[in-house]
């Protein structure tokens, strides 16, 4: 078999050739936003932006840079910084140096949200109506790659509580496209338990085949298909159920229905 070795190593070759061939990074976004400080007269204590991803993206880069108000940094930009990187290197271990150092300790809470209504209720300060895909309090700077909330479109948010101090934060994104994909575009699916237990659910891509999930009570999950549906029933007991197909970018809650007597799903 001493023969098959070079052919071997060829095939190699090529498969991590097409692999790196298909995958690139795409630049989204790089800008600053502003979220004034508790105490300012015009302005506000929030911001929020939307991101639209390109087709095929697997998921994406985003750094998070704080500054006071009028202050911020023209750093080397992400997209310059990842195209720099050896292929061979750990990417995640190389976007920790890539945050943006700063000891000032200002800091802002970020969100990233998969739909316009929790975007739009986190802006109008609707505190009771809007709940995050991704939440991350207290940051300053930060810069992480992930497949987190993962849309045609996502929204990031930012929140000021410092009392006096205007701050400007500066985002940047930078998209992981993979040619390779079969689907034009990745869908999340936001799920949130608003029973009083841990409920069991099945998921499924086809309405065929189902894996079983856990959801404990008050917490809300998402789930990334490449389909644009997903399919999810519920069993309160061996012969009561309900079924339904899911879309995108909408949100979910789990409930018991008092008048059915089983749990169920509605729209919120």
């Amino acid at each position: 078999m001493e023969y098959m070795k070079p052919l071997i190593s060829v095939i190699l070759f090529l498969f991590h050739s097409y692999a790196s061939y298909s995958q690139k990074y795409i630049d989204v976004t790089d800008e600053t936003l502003t979220v004034n400080s508790r105490t300012a007269l015009l302005g506000n204590t929030r911001n929020i932006t939307s991101i639209t991803l390109p087709e095929k993206s697997i998921g994406y880069i985003y750094r998070v840079s704080v500054f006071p108000k009028g202050n911020a940094d023209a750093a080397n930009s992400l997209f310059k910084l990842i195209r720099s990187v050896d292929p061979s290197t750990a990417l995640a271990t190389t976007l920790m140096q890539f945050s943006i150092k700063n000891n000032d300790g200002n800091s802002v809470d970020a969100f990233i949200f998969n739909n316009t209504y929790d975007a739009d209720n986190f802006y109008a300060k609707n505190d009771n109506n809007w709940s995050a895909c991704k939440s991350m309090p207290n940051r300053s700077n930060c810069c992480f790659s992930t497949n987190d909330c993962i849309n045609r479109t996502i929204y990031f948010g930012f929140r000021n509580n410092n009392i006096s101090q205007g701050l400007d934060v500066k985002l940047e994104v930078v998209a992981i496209v993979d040619s390779s994909k079969l689907s034009n575009y990745s869908f999340s699916y936001t799920v949130q338990n608003g029973t009083d237990r841990e409920i069991k659910i099945q998921i499924s891509n086809d309405d065929l085949n189902w894996a079983e999930k856990s959801l404990r009570s008050g917490y809300q999950e998402t789930y990334t298909l490449e389909q644009s549906k997903m399919y999810i029933r519920i069993y309160t007991t061996t012969d009561s159920f309900v079924h339904y197909k899911l879309d995108p970018a909408e949100r979910y809650k789990i409930i018991f229905n008092q008048q059915d007597g089983k749990w169920d799903i509605i729209h919120f």
